[in-house]
């Protein structure tokens, strides 16, 4: 019941917006306004009528331009709700992943109406449906890169961990790349990390007798191998290699450019990628 009074909170959004901006009208015509904006007055509002309660209480809304500067796109929509929802007695590393009541338009078009479905650890969800039913959609919204204009968003904890496969992944892969690069750039963060540390060796090396400038490189390589300690950057090589050979490649393929394997080598290429990021949720796009 909790559920069903908050989901249909979320849908009277509008029509609250609506009326806490006529209230901040009538108040500005009988010079009663306080400086506050209609959309403080809605807040209020709907946080009166829509409590927090627990584990099911709402995550508080992303405005939209935190929205953009994370990489979703947003297209000029109100954007949607998300929870986390617990469960008691889960095994560690249990994921939830849901859609509740999904609603989108794209150029006055419905592409999503009421859409529901949910994925959990140990299951194989297969989604069906037409061209254009808005499958690719679906797994968008889920993977994090689109916004609802309704229903939510409910996940087992904040950090779920969603990798997704797109059709068009080849537009991700580099043609100049050599198999084993192309599998190591999955850890950007580690690769930045060790070019960062070579450029502080570098400043290093050409600090000559300067002892301010010594020791300024030296604290510097001390923090980043602290970090690259941290990220266990010594192990990505040996995790490359064992996902090539998972994915069929021959020891010899590591070090063949990109550009000469075929579609579906490709493809298994781009699958390794995803599953090097350990995902909890691991979406695919057609994968043929």
């Amino acid at each position: 019941r909790l559920v069903e009074q908050q989901q249909v909170g979320l849908l009277r959004h509008g029509e609250r917006r609506r009326d806490a901006y006529e209230l901040a009208v009538r108040q500005r015509g009988e010079g009663r306004l306080q400086r506050r904006r209609p959309s403080q007055l809605l807040r209020q509002q709907r946080h009166k009528r829509l409590p927090r309660h627990g584990r099911l209480a709402l995550a508080p809304h992303r405005p939209a331009a935190a929205a953009a500067a994370a990489g979703t796109d947003t297209s000029g929509r109100r954007g949607m709700g998300s929870r986390i929802e617990r469960f008691e007695g889960a095994e560690p590393g249990f994921a939830y992943l849901k859609m509740s009541g999904g609603q989108l338009r794209f150029r006055n078009q419905d592409v999503l109406t009421d859409a529901s479905w949910d994925v959990q650890t140990g299951q194989r969800v297969g989604l069906v449906g037409n061209n254009g039913a808005g499958k690719t959609t679906q797994l968008r919204v889920l993977a994090g890169e689109l916004e609802l204009d309704g229903g939510e968003i409910v996940k087992s904890s904040a950090d779920i961990k969603v990798a997704f496969l797109r059709q068009e992944f080849r537009e991700e892969l580099r043609d100049d790349r050599s198999l084993r690069d192309e599998m190591l750039s999955v850890f950007s963060e580690v690769l930045s990390l060790r070019a960062r540390y070579d450029e502080a060796e570098a400043a290093l090396a050409a600090a000559g007798e300067d002892a301010d400038a010594m020791q300024g490189a030296l604290d510097t390589m001390a923090e980043l191998q602290a970090q690259l300690d941290a990220s266990d950057a010594g192990a990505i090589e040996k995790r490359a290699e064992r996902m090539m050979s998972a994915m069929g490649f021959s020891p010899s393929d590591a070090e063949l450019p990109v550009t000469a394997f075929s579609g579906g080598w490709k493809m298994r290429i781009g699958l390794g990628k995803a599953l090097l990021q350990e995902p909890q949720v691991l979406l695919l796009d057609e994968p043929t």
